[in-house]
């Protein structure tokens, strides 16, 4: 398959940051083939071509955490604390139980969203609770090969819950857990070059140390990354130290557990040494800000982590934790923020912000040699957006559409050059009906919902 990519203005996020104007790009068999002015490929007979004069080409945007089932819970808690906050949350996903069919369909509601606003990789920290572990994993799995995206599935443990009493183990065992683990690495591994794994352990201090240890050596046997939540609230912090009898990076680098293909997720309440151990070992950091300010978390210190030179990509985190799912908003969100709590030396720059949404979390997936920037032999992820009066004129382009796009005008999305959503109609699956079934999960979400405030918390 070939496709011409006609008279774009692009955004190429290579090593100079080129913007190129009146540019074509050609696609082949799901990778980048060239790209050039106007009117210099020459193509063959059977390539197809889509006018793009008048319109902007950006790479796909990547979502580096992200939970996708919490779309069932959008709306249902406005909560004064994380703790209050995750313990209804917890409550509410283990009395649904939803089936692996009821899994998909949220998780195509979700993809859809992502998809609609431009972006085409997403991590999906997803924890199988309370049973079925296998067969929900596949579905969500399913649900992100359908809907067409590039996905990452993070399978999620834990054998402590020293944060959260009202969490219901599945297995103490941690030998038992990585059976699990291995056992979600092939199912997920063996269904499309589209899907990656992760282990994720749901927070350190959720984790003994010898399931962290045996999660370590899965990694490395299997060759995938680890993610994991990390330092989101000062409680969690200061449960670690007291739990370890130091700072929770500080424990991880003792027991081994740093490495290059870690990510981490949130990182907000740690010290300057933890930052520095965290960039010794090339570990990623997730920024999440708007489910950060959503639940009071605290505020990253993004800027000095970029200035040590860590990598920071941005994440959506879950929908009933966030906002949408939206990267748009991640970036908008992520140099906002700064501005009312820190010095300017500290603010984070349009540029960096979305450099964090494309190349900074492919590399957050270890996925930045195929995605996250448009250059020649990439994978043909890419979004192509409508040049509404917000961008015009195009000045400072990167700056308008960090401060002045919020999804709305993604017009169509390709991943491995095939598309998802063309002229802002979705083409792998029925938009339709997907929501309407996910719709029809409503009474009993909102039934159960009043089993959980029926609760003492």
């Amino acid at each position: 398959m070939s496709l011409l990519l006609k008279g774009g203005t692009i955004v190429t996020m290579n090593d100079r940051k080129e913007v190129l104007s009146d540019h074509d790009v050609l696609l082949e068999d799901g990778r980048i083939a060239s790209i050039a002015p106007t009117g210099s490929i020459i193509k063959g007979r059977s390539t197809e071509e889509l006018s793009c004069d008048g319109k902007i080409i950006i790479p796909g945007l990547v979502s580096a955490h992200s939970h996708l089932s919490g779309i069932s819970q959008r709306g249902l808690w406005d909560e004064t604390s994380f703790e209050s906050w995750s313990a209804k949350t917890f409550a509410l996903d283990s009395l649904a139980n939803f089936s692996s069919e009821e899994i998909y369909l949220l998780h195509c509601a979700a993809c859809i969203e992502f998809i609609r606003h431009g972006v085409t990789t997403v991590l999906d920290m997803f924890s199988a609770y309370p049973s079925g572990a296998l067969d929900k994993v596949e579905a969500a799995c399913k649900a992100l090969l359908d809907t067409g995206m590039r996905g990452i599935m993070a399978y999620s443990f834990r054998d402590q819950s020293p944060d959260n009493q009202g969490v219901t183990l599945t297995s103490t065992i941690a030998e038992d857990i990585m059976v699990t683990a291995r056992a979600c690495a092939e199912r997920v591994t063996s269904l499309s070059s589209r899907l990656a794994f992760m282990l994720a352990p749901s927070a350190p201090q959720r984790c003994s140390d010898r399931l962290l240890v045996l999660c370590g050596k899965l990694a490395e046997e299997l060759g995938v990354g680890v993610h994991t939540h990390l330092a989101e609230t000062k409680s969690h912090a200061e449960t670690g130290r007291a739990i370890y009898g130091e700072p929770i990076v500080k424990h991880l680098e003792r027991i081994g557990f740093l490495n290059s293909g870690l990510s981490v997720a949130h990182s907000i309440w740690l010290d300057d040494e933890e930052i520095s151990l965290l960039r010794k070992y090339d570990a990623k950091v997730v920024h999440n800000p708007a489910s950060n300010m959503r639940l009071g978390s605290g505020t990253t210190r993004v800027k000095e982590m970029i200035r040590s030179g860590l990598c920071v990509g941005l994440g959506t985190d879950s929908a009933n934790a966030g906002t949408v799912y939206s990267i748009f908003e991640q970036m908008k969100l992520a140099v906002l923020l700064p501005r009312c709590v820190w010095r300017p030396e500290n603010w984070v720059l349009p540029d960096e912000a979305f450099e964090m949404a494309t190349l900074g979390g492919a590399r957050a997936l270890l996925l930045d040699q195929a995605i996250g920037s448009i250059e020649e032999g990439k994978r043909a992820d890419l979004v192509i957006l409508d040049l509404p009066l917000s961008l015009a004129p195009m000045d400072r382009l990167v700056s308008q559409l960090v401060f002045a796009e919020n999804g709305d005008s993604v017009e169509t999305v390709f991943v491995d050059g095939k598309p998802l959503m063309l002229e802002r109609h979705i083409q792998m699956i029925d938009e339709e009906d997907i929501l309407a079934q996910a719709s029809s999960l409503q009474t009993r979400i909102r039934e159960t919902q009043a089993e959980v405030l029926a609760r003492p918390f």
